[in-house]
C-alpha cells in the first residue's frame, strides 16, 4: 500500500516537475525584471521538487533492500528446515531451464 502511494507520489511530483519545465520555457523567452523574479521562483519550486522526488525515491529503495534481505533469510531458513523440498524444487528449476534451452535450440 506504502508503494503505490509512494508511486503516485512520484508521479505526481514528475508531472509538477514537467509543468514547472514548460513555464520556465515560455519565461525564457521574456526577459523583463518581473519575468527573472518569476524563473527564479520556479527554479526554486523546481529544486524542491526534485528534491522531494530523490527522498522518495531513497526511502523506496531502502524498503525494498530491507523486504529482499528478509525474503533470502526466510528462504535460507526454509531450505534448512526441508532441505529434501529445496532440493526437489531447485532440481525442477533446473529441469526448467534446461527443456527451455532445448525448445529454443530446436527453433
Amino acid at each position: 500500500m506504502a508503494i503505490s502511494t509512494r508511486k503516485a507520489s512520484l508521479q505526481s511530483m514528475e508531472a509538477e516537475i514537467e509543468s514547472l519545465l514548460r513555464s520556465l520555457e515560455s519565461l525564457k523567452e521574456d526577459s523583463t525584471e518581473e519575468s527573472r523574479k518569476t524563473l527564479k521562483a520556479l527554479k526554486a519550486n523546481a529544486e524542491t521538487a526534485l528534491s522531494h522526488s530523490r527522498s522518495l525515491i531513497s526511502d523506496a529503495y531502502e524498503e525494498v533492500k530491507v523486504k529482499t534481505k528478509e525474503t533470502g533469510i526466510a528462504t535460507r531458513d526454509y531450505a534448512q528446515e526441508h532441505p529434501w523440498a529445496a532440493a526437489g524444487v531447485a532440481v525442477g528449476a533446473l529441469g526448467l531451464i534446461a527443456a527451455y534451452l532445448m525448445c529454443n535450440r530446436s527453433n
